[in-house]
């Protein structure tokens, strides 16, 4: 009951287990007695409370009441962002090919590749000017395992701290992780380690007026694509001021 007490619906549920029939009853007059953002937040404690007890049957491991119900706000905080990561915004480049940035500004577009079962991470972030040459590029690999969705993010972020070091001041970054994108643009950050990437890409940007971070189709990011997927054939890191031989066909073809 101490569960129900931190969260004070713990009258609800006493009264509840004092008059009803049978669990199935008892659940149904529960959950339709809530608010919506309550029935929310009940259920991801009852998941936690389901994880718990499927911890100590297999496991015989116990858990914290406050661990229970923490865990469960967690995983709820972070269901309600990727809830609203998946809503349309403004944030999204439509064209199915790479667009050139306006004049006197730079383009940058980001990738990432995972190789030997997502332990290895390979990244390219690829700047652009105005003509659609190549301005100067960075490949590299790292021995990190992550998910995918992390090592989108950290691509990212590797992007918005190069320029900080390089003069640019006008920077559209585009990324084919939609969402990684939409996360940045959202007023919530997961509390996860995903999330503190997010934050600090949302820090930079905050910082930098004249950087913007656009989601592009897979079509529209295929050089920086290409690059990454061979990460592991260059040295890590790598610097390049001169357009790789595998992606000088598709450059030349995006220019024109």
């Amino acid at each position: 009951m101490n569960y129900w007490e931190q969260v004070r619906l713990d009258v609800i549920v006493r009264e509840l287990l004092r008059d009803a029939n049978d669990f199935t009853s008892l659940l149904f007059y529960f959950f339709s007695g809530l608010k919506p953002h309550i029935q929310r937040a009940t259920s991801m404690i009852l998941w936690s409370l389901w994880k718990s007890r499927n911890s100590k049957l297999w496991e015989g491991i116990d858990t914290p009441s406050p661990l229970i119900v923490q865990r469960a706000h967690n995983s709820l905080h972070e269901w309600c962002c990727l809830q609203r990561a998946r809503q349309p915004n403004q944030n999204i480049h439509q064209d199915e090919r790479w667009v050139k940035p306006p004049p006197s500004s730079l383009k940058c577009n980001v990738d990432r590749a995972l190789f030997n079962n997502n332990t290895i991470t390979g990244l390219n972030i690829c700047f652009r000017n105005s003509s659609g040459t190549l301005h100067y590029g960075l490949s590299k690999y790292s021995l990190y395992t992550s998910p995918p969705s992390e090592a989108e993010a950290l691509s990212l972020l590797e992007a918005l701290t190069f320029p900080d070091n390089q003069g640019m001041e006008f920077v559209i970054f585009e990324s084919d992780c939609k969402l990684v994108v939409d996360t940045i643009i959202s007023t919530s950050t997961p509390s996860n380690e995903f999330g503190d990437i997010i934050y600090r890409c949302k820090t930079l940007l905050a910082s930098h007026n004249n950087y913007s971070v656009f989601y592009v189709r897979r079509q529209a990011n295929r050089v920086a694509h290409n690059i990454a997927r061979a990460s592991l054939s260059h040295p890590s890191p790598y610097l390049f001021f001169d357009v790789p031989d595998y992606v000088s066909p598709l450059i030349i073809a995006e220019m024109n």
